[in-house]
């Protein structure tokens, strides 16, 4: 299985702030070569890639936060694959992510094989007011 690519999943780790402190939106977006893993289609449904997880290994132990399916039927290099997970709880701080690629039978690319880091910015106050004299 070819390695989840441009070195980079970038995670364009738009950690975006949502409405509580600590919730987040991660969006990934990533490279992969499916020349010798072509992804999966309505018609080549094994010994393909279905899917791209993406992780959280900040802890030591990778937890999954959402799947990416792959672009149906491709057979050489696509930039660009995209995806965005709910909103989901992340502490503040340096996080590690890492990206990988999943086979219709559920085999699993190395998780520590495409990192990416990005810094999660806590949250805004619930409620502020300012008094003026």
């Amino acid at each position: 299985m070819k390695t989840i690519l441009s070195a980079v999943l970038f995670l364009g780790l738009a950690i975006a702030a949502a409405a509580a402190p600590g919730q987040h939106t991660v969006t990934a977006t990533l490279n992969y070569d499916f020349t010798v893993d072509n992804s999966c289609s309505s018609t080549v449904t094994t010994g393909c890639v279905k899917q791209f997880n993406i992780y959280d290994l900040t802890s030591g132990s990778p937890v999954k936060l959402f799947s990416i399916v792959a672009p149906s039927g491709s057979t050489g290099p696509v930039t660009g694959i995209t995806g965005s997970s709910g909103v989901i709880t992340l502490k503040a701080g340096l996080h590690t992510f890492a990206a990988t690629a999943v086979m219709a039978d559920g085999t699993e690319s190395d998780p520590n094989a495409s990192t990416a880091t990005a810094t999660v910015k806590p949250g805004s106050p619930v409620n502020f007011a300012v008094g003026v004299v």
